[in-house]
């Protein structure tokens, strides 16, 4: 019977990979970690090799996670091997050990008698002989070396001839020193292929980052190898042994000082070097890209569409703790200060999740709203969901205002969690607005107008946030402590989120009014002009009941014709001025009577309409993205 699911051979070899190359992580994590001149204690004989063995330590784990797949598990066998040989000397020291408290000596004969030391004997030289054939299967050994790999069962034999216990030891220290040196004769045999490799790797890696940029290259080999899941799954398997270790080490501790402070204190330790902090970023990216994908599948189920930017999801949160826990200079605090700094570094990030969250969720909630979908569950979720956007940014600048004292950096990141809980607020009103439209029996004519209103109500509550934060940072910089940063940040706050603003509101008022005033220039259809006409109007294709004439009696409703100017002046249908003639227009030909249908008009005209279309909702998916903060 088949499988319903099948793994690749490429997707396996991926996996085989990752397992194989994380370890290379912990020994970069603890080589970091480790001060070899204070760890070990040095000597005049060690203070030389000690330095030697902790370089050659990085280059073990610089070719762990840089050597191909094939070159890797091949040395993972010679490694299981050395590790092998290691139990097998421990296992012979043990059996000399033993050997050694008994006092009479062995023979044959009492051997046969003594069912106890015969099964010592027999077990033992079992399990020499087992460790012996699997290290010569796995380093492929055929010819009668392999034999030399028994050395550790002649203690076996030295005790069985009768050899004095008290002398067991010097067979065994030979036994030890004999493997030593044929370990040491097999890497001097196999040197030159060592080289050969390091040799051809070092070539093809200069070769493509002269080829093709070092940017290019780095890009590749971070796709190849897999190593984001690599650091993913690094930490992820150190921060939960650490968790581990708090709670078995003091199980009260998790009682007095609270979940959320253990969980700190484990982040703190976590990212104490540059590897596992740049694994946690990695991490929070992942964490990020999951909870935006669920938060995509809730709204719209399981026939949501990927779309083009959908991989690079998460990646917004995982740089920004990237970039600021480097500007903090979070490496150098103690594992307390760490702890601490990480819940306002924590809330950074979540601040940012939850924007993301919300451009994920606006488009979806308008457009169930505008297109009258009446399936009543995806409404239930989408508000459901912009009720907690709006109300857990509030939760989270009132939790972190009890715990630290309000400044100018603090000041800026609630405003970001404010100015989220305005635009939602603002996209639910926008989304009871067209509820309400959609339940009425007639259309609202002047729901556009509302809706421009409701919009500007919510970029004037963010303009007034914005506003503030730069009077608050004025305060600070001119009554407390002056600083290089404050200012720059000052800066670029007041350019995008004060400056630009303004500069988009107003102009989005001047458009708006000035195809007001247009609109209402031209002459109102009377009844018996509308039935004369007895056609849809052009934009929207809906009854009119009410209509504007343009200068070339083309008819259409008012409020279509009015989003119509905010993008272009010409007729949608013959690209005549709207309101008269110009020097370079020619009127004679474009004229229409009343009586002639819309749908007379030429292929050039559906085109234009077409245009006008996408040009429309283009406008406004700007207008209602003009307000984004930096």
């Amino acid at each position: 019977m088949a499988l319903p699911w099948k793994i690749s051979r490429k997707t396996a070899e991926m996996g085989v990979g990752i397992i194989l190359r994380t370890p290379a992580l912990f020994i970069l994590e603890v080589w970091y970690k480790t001060d070899p001149l204070k760890t070990f204690e040095v000597t005049s004989d060690t203070e030389i090799i000690i330095p030697v063995i902790y370089h050659l330590v990085f280059v073990l784990a610089i070719a762990i996670a840089t050597l191909p797949l094939k070159q890797l598990v091949t040395f993972y066998m010679y490694l299981v091997s050395c590790i092998m040989l290691l139990g097998s000397y421990l296992l012979s020291s043990l059996f000399v050990e033993n050997e050694s408290q008994e006092a009479e000596a062995l023979s044959l004969t009492t051997l046969f008698e003594n069912r106890q030391t015969l099964e010592r004997m027999v077990l033992h030289l079992l399990a020499q002989c087992f460790i012996s054939a699997l290290i010569a299967y796995l380093v492929d050994m055929n010819n009668w070396a392999k034999f030399l790999l028994l050395i550790f069962t002649t203690p076996v034999f030295a005790r069985l001839t009768g050899f004095p216990t008290d002398l067991l030891y010097v067979v065994h220290n030979f036994a030890s020193v004999f493997t030593s040196l044929m370990v040491l004769f097999y890497l001097f045999n196999n040197l030159g292929n060592i080289i050969d490799i390091c040799k051809d790797g070092i070539n093809q890696v200069y070769f493509a980052v002269k080829t093709f940029g070092p940017i290019p290259v780095a890009l590749t080999f971070w796709h190849s190898v897999a190593l984001p899941i690599q650091l993913l799954l690094f930490w992820t398997l150190m921060f939960t042994s650490q968790l581990y270790t708090y709670f078995t080490a003091d199980k009260g501790r998790f009682y007095d000082d609270g979940w959320l402070v253990l969980i700190l204190a484990g982040l703190g330790e976590c990212c104490a070097t540059p590897v596992s902090l740049f694994a946690f970023c990695v991490t929070i990216s992942y964490t990020s890209y999951g909870i935006l994908t669920l938060t995509k599948f809730y709204l719209q189920g399981w026939e949501a569409h990927p779309l083009e930017n959908d991989a690079a999801r998460g990646w917004t949160e995982g740089f920004t703790m990237l970039l600021i826990a480097v500007q903090t200079d979070l490496l150098d605090l103690t594992p307390m200060q760490r702890a601490f700094l990480m819940s306002i570094l924590l809330f950074i990030v979540l601040s940012s999740l939850i924007q993301s969250m919300y451009e994920i969720a606006d488009p979806v909630l308008l457009s169930l709203s505008a297109s009258h979908n009446r399936r009543y569950f995806r409404h239930v979720r989408a508000v459901a969901l912009c009720t907690f956007l709006w109300i857990f940014p509030l939760f989270m600048s009132y939790m972190i205002c009890q715990y630290f004292d309000l400044d100018f950096w603090l000041m800026v990141i609630i405003s970001s969690c404010l100015l989220t809980s305005v635009q939602v607020i603002g996209s639910l009103v926008v989304y009871s607005l067209f509820i309400y439209d959609s339940l009425r029996s007639e259309p609202w004519e002047s729901l556009d107008d509302v809706i421009y209103w409701a919009r500007s109500c919510t970029r004037v509550l963010e303009f007034l946030v914005a506003v503030f934060v730069v009077c608050y940072g004025l305060k600070e910089s001119l009554l407390g402590e002056w600083s290089w940063v404050n200012s720059s940040i000052l800066l670029i706050h007041c350019y995008f989120n004060v400056w630009q603003r303004l500069q988009s509101g107003w102009k989005s008022f001047l458009l708006r009014w000035e195809a007001v005033k247009k609109v209402e220039s031209l002459p109102l259809a009377t009844q018996e002009q509308l039935e004369q006409f007895n056609d849809v109007c052009s934009i929207c294709f809906q009854e009119m009941k009410s209509a504007r004439i343009t200068y070339c009696k083309h008819y259409f409703h008012g409020v279509c014709l009015r989003k119509w100017l905010y993008v272009k002046e010409s007729c949608p249908m013959c690209h005549q001025h709207i309101t008269g003639p110009t020097p370079t227009t020619d009127t004679s030909s474009h004229q229409q009577d009343p009586n002639d249908n819309v749908q007379n008009n030429d292929i050039d005209d559906g085109d234009g309409l077409n245009q006008g279309f996408q040009l429309i909702n283009d406008s406004e998916s700007d207008e209602s993205n003009s307000d984004s903060d930096i």
